[in-house]
C-alpha cells in the first residue's frame, strides 16, 4: 500500500479511491481500538482516538516503507513501542 501510495499509480482515480478506502478503513479498525482502550483508562487524558488513530496509520506506512529499505527489526518495534507508550495512560 505504501508503495501505491508514493507511486505514478495514484495519479489514477480508481487506484486513488482503493487506496482511499484501505486508509480510512485502517483509521477506523485504530480508532474503534483506541476508543476501546479509552473506555478501559489506558488512554491519556489528551489522546484523541480519532487523531491517535491516523497517527498510527501513517507510522504503519512508515514502518512497511522502511522495513523494505532494510530497516533492523529490533528498531522498528521500539520505535512503534515508543508512539504506543505516548498514548497510555500514565500509571
Amino acid at each position: 500500500m505504501s508503495n501505491a501510495h508514493a507511486g505514478a499509480e495514484s495519479d489514477d482515480l480508481e487506484v486513488r479511491a482503493v487506496l482511499g478506502q484501505h486508509h480510512q478503513g485502517l483509521c477506523d479498525a485504530l480508532r474503534s481500538a483506541l476508543e476501546a482502550a479509552s473506555e478501559e483508562g489506558q488512554l491519556a487524558d489528551a489522546v484523541g482516538p480519532a487523531s491517535a488513530a491516523e497517527l498510527l496509520a501513517l507510522l504503519v506506512y512508515g514502518v512497511n516503507v522502511r522495513s523494505r529499505a532494510g530497516g533492523d527489526a529490533r528498531s522498528l518495534s521500539r520505535t512503534v513501542d515508543a508512539a504506543l507508550g505516548s498514548l497510555r495512560f500514565p500509571g
